[in-house]
């Protein structure tokens, strides 16, 4: 009995420092967010908005209130960051009424109202069926929220796009103010390149490039035929990669424009969207179409130069041609 006293009696100075301690936490918090947002306040005064946005920002952090949340949306639109302050002063009227406000939360709802026509929002867009991460200003965003209309701050903002074994996507766009609309489609990642040959085996990474001596041909000079025939199948790789463009790109196309027309009823009273999608059908279309005249072009130069090489001796030597990626390689006596 008398040990289970003593526990109970020592469990409750425990718990008694442990409270002042917490106290005095808060306290010291309470004092630095004060000290922070007096600062704030005068340079609020000064029109040093950014330095004062952050001030604020760092005051919230330590002692939450509804004061200071609406001096931090206030301090958000005078800067110019107007999806920030909107989404502030929507903070401020939850906070507001959890505390019973009632003027503060009034006139932070009109500052919500008033603020909702200036907004200018970004959407981004990937292609179905792609998983890839992206990224708005270094932050993950969630899948659900690609392809939505999103309110974000006027001003430049960074995208990038990534996947394993894929290339990283990332553009600039620039958002302007008041009330404006931008899309961001990021396009099919392409493969990232695969190592060279001679890196896949162990020992014959160390083996130099066969020439001509190692595949015992002869060595007799230059043939015109066998320069023409490897510049023809240069030509004919780059006839197929426009092809393979016109082809990816018509099918973009084809599928940005049914997405369209199901936005536009009766056609062609479009939705906005609907409009953004038919711009973005007709730039994949006029893409496929400069593939498919480029990959011709080169399929028909390819035909040209290969039926019109002189033959020589020499054109009896094999050409080893290869094609990797970002890489067109001949090799052999020519």
């Amino acid at each position: 009995m008398l040990r289970n006293f003593v526990c109970i009696t020592c469990l409750c100075f425990l718990v008694q420092g442990s409270a002042r301690l917490q106290a005095q936490a808060r306290g010291t918090d309470k004092a630095a967010a004060d000290a922070l947002f007096d600062e704030a306040r005068s340079l609020m005064s000064r029109s040093e908005y950014a330095q004062a946005c952050a001030k604020f920002e760092a005051s919230q952090a330590l002692d939450a209130g509804v004061g200071t949340s609406l001096n931090l949306a206030d301090c958000y639109e005078k800067s110019g960051r107007t999806a920030s302050a909107w989404a502030q002063f929507r903070e401020t009227v939850s906070l507001a009424r959890k505390a019973g406000s009632i003027e503060r939360e009034r006139v932070a709802r009109e500052r919500v109202l008033r603020l909702e026509p200036r907004l200018s929002y970004l959407t981004i867009v990937t292609w179905k069926g792609q998983d890839v991460t992206v990224t708005r200003d270094g932050v993950t965003l969630d899948a659900a929220v690609l392809g939505t209309a999103i309110p974000v701050d006027p001003g430049p903002h960074e995208i990038s796009a990534r996947a394993p074994g894929k290339r990283t996507f990332s553009t600039r766009v620039e958002v302007g103010d008041p009330a404006d609309h931008v899309s961001v489609t990021v396009p099919i990642l392409a493969d990232e390149p695969l190592p060279s040959l001679a890196h896949t085996r162990g020992s014959e990474a160390e083996a130099p490039v066969r020439r001509d001596a190692d595949l015992d041909m002869p060595r007799g000079a230059a043939s015109g035929g066998g320069a023409q025939r490897a510049i023809a199948l240069v030509t004919a790789a780059v006839g197929v990669a426009g092809i393979a463009t016109g082809t990816v790109f018509g099918l973009k196309a084809a599928s940005t424009w049914n997405d369209a027309k199901a936005r536009c009823n009766p056609y062609p009273y479009c939705t906005e969207r609907g409009t953004t999608l038919s711009r973005e059908a007709a730039q994949s279309g006029n893409i496929s179409t400069i593939g498919f005249v480029a990959g011709g072009v080169g399929l028909a130069t390819f035909t040209l130069l290969w039926l019109t090489a002189p033959s020589s001796p020499n054109d009896e030597t094999p050409l080893a041609f290869a094609l990797g990626p970002l890489a067109i390689g001949v090799y052999g006596s020519m």
